[in-house]
């Protein structure tokens, strides 16, 4: 009998593995280097925090994250309100929008004790063919039409973005997001694709 239940085990073992195989998608590439429209180097899709700061990105990633200054008084109401969230943020590594905004927004999540692995990056491109798309193409269905955008979910349910650029300021728009407060985004015209 314990050697039936022990193969039984084993069994189960060898199937779910095989299933997960079977199951598995393409590999999701990282830190896809390309060309912009201008012919500079540009990241592509989903990325990590470190290829920004990685020439020649980290040129303008550096100084706009250790220039900016967080509101930490307003960062101790953000804390704790951001458990069970995630983010993912669109951006263009060629968008003077996304350069200035995107070290901003990422300081202050560092100082909120955000964890990164509930953070998304994902680069859209800005050549005629892929503008404002990603070549797996997560844009897709969340109607990203400037960038950067960031948007703020809760079990896979979007609760608010800021896009291109905060209302008030980073950390008190991402505040009033998070208290589920009514809060316009800048361009709220064009979101009309929020699940």
């Amino acid at each position: 009998m314990k050697t039936y239940f022990i193969i039984m085990i084993i069994s189960l073992f060898i199937i779910s593995s095989c299933s997960v195989t079977k199951n598995s998608s393409s590999p999701i590439l990282l830190n896809q280097l390309s060309k912009d429209a201008r012919g500079n180097d540009m990241l592509m899709g989903k990325c990590t925090r470190t290829a920004l700061l990685q020439s020649p990105f980290g040129e303008w990633f550096k100084p706009n994250y250790d220039s900016y200054v967080v509101d930490s008084f307003t960062c101790n109401f953000i804390r704790p309100l951001l458990a069970g969230k995630s983010i993912t943020i669109f951006m263009g590594t060629w968008c003077g929008d996304s350069r200035r905004e995107v070290p901003r927004v990422l300081k202050m999540l560092d100082c909120c004790g955000f964890p990164m692995n509930d953070l998304a990056l994902v680069m859209v491109s800005n050549n005629d063919s892929l503008y404002k798309k990603s070549p797996q193409h997560e844009e897709a269905g969340q109607n990203i039409v400037r960038v950067p955008t960031i948007i703020v979910e809760q079990k896979g349910a979007e609760i608010g973005r800021i896009i291109e650029f905060p209302v008030t300021s980073l950390e008190k728009d991402l505040l009033t997001i998070l208290r589920k407060e009514k809060y316009q985004p800048n361009y709220h015209q064009l979101k009309a694709d929020t699940r």
